[in-house]
């Protein structure tokens, strides 16, 4: 630990003591609790003070319907847990227990009511209707929502304090909402609400960032809402602190999270979109207001928006790679990444794209083919913290806009950590596990813990080898028993998709092979007929014996989580060997009209990679 870190890690636990002890003696807040909000340009501009947004007003709902609290006086809304119904207790924020193996449930999914993210749906459904009732009766719940989050959170106590990213998000959805509904007779309470909201967010996030080997996504959340506070609240005091502090960490912290290719260090696709939307609400911001915008911000909100664009179409086609809360740097509404850039487009002459410092690949087959992705990258931040999962060189397929092979997502966080330890484990992705270990260690006292982390590497490509795509690559997450995987990923469009893998190392271990996936099938000795939407596919293979998992809760094994906190039962194919290594596998995925007798072990491609495997 360097002496910087050292002196900044002491600052931040004598400011949370300081806070602690200031409460204690009954000090008082730091700030003034309801503030003269005609003081404020923000609270009297009949003029929007933030950027027109590309919104998706088609899915608005007209009048949306959320079971916020009725009144303001129901302050235990905030603070139960949804799918256990108990309550987290109202107490100095640093002494609440919330890890792994807590008595009350999962944190995230109280957290995420209280992002108050649902206010800015209501405040654009307020700006859709010209009836001036509707507008009303939005905007009252608008204040009185606020009102009860306001009462039912008070300065550092419960939950809501324990996370400056939550409090980050928290401030900016709420500027939103507002701007979107000034001219809607808002009252005077609700405007010193907002300050009130806006100043101790802001002092809370300053003394609390996220930095050096705390830093991440989190990070650039909390930045973006100190600029927030800063651009918009220029009055208060601190406010061009919070922006140089805000931009400078930002700016760096932007280079580092968004890899040069716009993929996303922490290895997961929807936190990599929750970040490139705030450099993008950053830069909109800061445009806006005639400021100068950060080259670091900027351009990494386009690269990493050019990266998402080239995987899926919209931000509710993300692959679901990684950890994901299902949360969003604003709204599910904002189509902010999908904006500033020209969509990618593959043709017949150039199907591959090769991300290398991410680590992903993607080939586009014919379009009966659909579309397969590949991973082979590195595990994310591995040491002692992640939200990469156990996933190296797996493959993910999509037909039709329909996920067929798919990667079965995060489920919860501090919650079952049975099913934790699973979805993020290697036998819930498509790719091989050995002697039922992980290819990357997890720590099981936490939740997103990694003791031994894995690299992997794109060894090989070729854009047309006899007229096929392959892709070769490798990862050591079995180094520690002398263990190398090899994959090749080809596609043939007379056949389809071929998977090869190749496990090298020394004496006898147990191999298995996992296909998830979210289709009917049937199985039938060594093949598996997917009963597809508009063709009927079988997938062939040799080097193990299968069988059929579908919901088990023991391994677990035939889960997929659509949405956080909700898991279902899909088939998952295991493929169990016992075998001396080396030991290869092949599997083939084509039409069932298709035949591919014409591919086998002794293809002379295969010759050709176990020889790229010996360079």
């Amino acid at each position: 630990m360097s002496l910087a870190e050292l002196l900044y890690r002491i600052g931040r636990y004598l400011s949370l003591l300081g806070m602690w002890i200031k409460m204690q003696i009954g000090y008082g807040l730091p700030f003034h609790k309801k503030q003269d909000p005609t003081c404020y340009v923000f609270c009297h501009s009949n003029q929007s003070c933030l950027p027109d947004l590309p919104w998706c007003h088609a899915a608005i709902p007209r009048i949306p319907s959320y079971s916020f609290p009725a009144t303001s006086n129901n302050h235990f809304y905030w603070h139960e847990e949804p799918s256990t119904k108990q309550l987290w207790p109202v107490k100095f924020f640093a002494r609440i227990r919330f890890s792994s193996g807590n008595p009350i449930g999962d944190i995230q999914l109280a957290w995420h009511r209280s992002r108050l993210q649902d206010l800015v749906t209501l405040g654009l459904a307020a700006n859709l209707t010209n009836n001036p009732h509707t507008q009303h009766q939005l905007t009252q719940q608008i204040e009185v929502t606020l009102q009860s989050w306001l009462d039912g959170n008070p300065w550092l106590f419960g939950i809501h304090y324990i996370s400056t990213m939550e409090c980050a998000l928290r401030l900016i959805s709420i500027c939103h909402t507002f701007d979107l509904i000034r001219n809607n007779q808002v009252s005077t309470q609700a405007w010193q609400n907002l300050v009130y909201l806006v100043h101790s967010h802001a002092y809370f996030i300053r003394r609390r960032l996220c930095l050096y080997s705390y830093a991440g996504n989190h990070t650039i959340g909390e930045c973006a809402g100190l600029i927030y506070a800063a651009v918009l609240f220029p009055e208060l005091p601190n406010a061009e602190e919070w922006l140089l502090i805000g931009l400078h960490h930002m700016e760096q912290e932007a280079s580092i999270q968004i890899l040069d290719d716009g993929g996303n260090r922490e290895q997961s696709f929807r936190y990599l979109a929750m970040i490139v939307d705030l450099c993008g609400l950053i830069t909109a911001l800061l445009k806006h207001h005639n400021r100068r915008v950060p080259n670091g911000i900027e351009q990494a909100w386009k690269r990493g928006g050019e990266f998402l664009q080239a995987f899926a179409s919209s931000p509710d086609y993300l692959p679901t790679v990684g950890d994901s809360d299902d949360g969003y740097a604003l709204s599910p509404y904002l189509k902010l990444s999908w904006r500033h850039n020209k969509k990618i487009v593959q043709t017949a002459e150039h199907p591959l794209q090769v991300f290398n410092p991410s680590g992903y690949s993607r080939i586009v087959g014919a379009t009966s083919h659909g579309i397969m992705r590949f991973s082979h990258g590195k595990l994310g931040i591995a040491s002692g913290f992640g939200h990469g999962h156990a996933d190296a060189l797996s493959v993910c397929w999509d037909i039709d806009g329909q996920p067929i092979l798919v990667d079965p997502g995060t489920y919860l966080y501090d919650k079952e950590p049975h099913f934790r330890h699973y979805f993020r484990g290697t036998s819930a992705h498509n790719t091989v596990a050995v002697d039922g270990r992980d290819q990357a260690l997890q720590n099981y006292k936490t939740s997103f813990g990694w003791l031994q982390p894995y690299t992997a590497n794109l060894v090989w490509h070729q854009h047309n080898f006899n007229g096929r795509i392959v892709l070769l690559a490798n990862h050591n997450g079995y180094s520690d028993i002398e263990i190398l995987h090899w994959r090749a990923l080809i596609y043939d469009h007379t056949i389809g998709w071929i998977v090869w893998d190749r496990i090298e190392g020394k004496s006898k271990h147990h191999l298995a092979m996992h296909w998830h996936i979210d289709a009917p099938l049937d199985l039938l000795a060594q093949k598996i007929f997917i009963r597809g939407k508009n063709n009927p596919w079988s997938i062939q293979f040799t080097g193990g014996s299968p069988t059929l998992y579908h919901g088990n809760e023991d391994l677990p094994l035939g889960w997929i989580a659509r949405k956080y906190g909700f898991r279902e039962a899909i088939n998952t194919i295991k493929i169990e060997t016992e075998a001396h290594l080396p030991h290869e596998f092949l599997t083939i995925v084509s039409l069932i009209h298709v035949n591919a007798k014409g591919f086998s072990i002794n293809d002379e491609l295969i010759t050709v990679l176990r020889q790229k495997c010996t360079q």
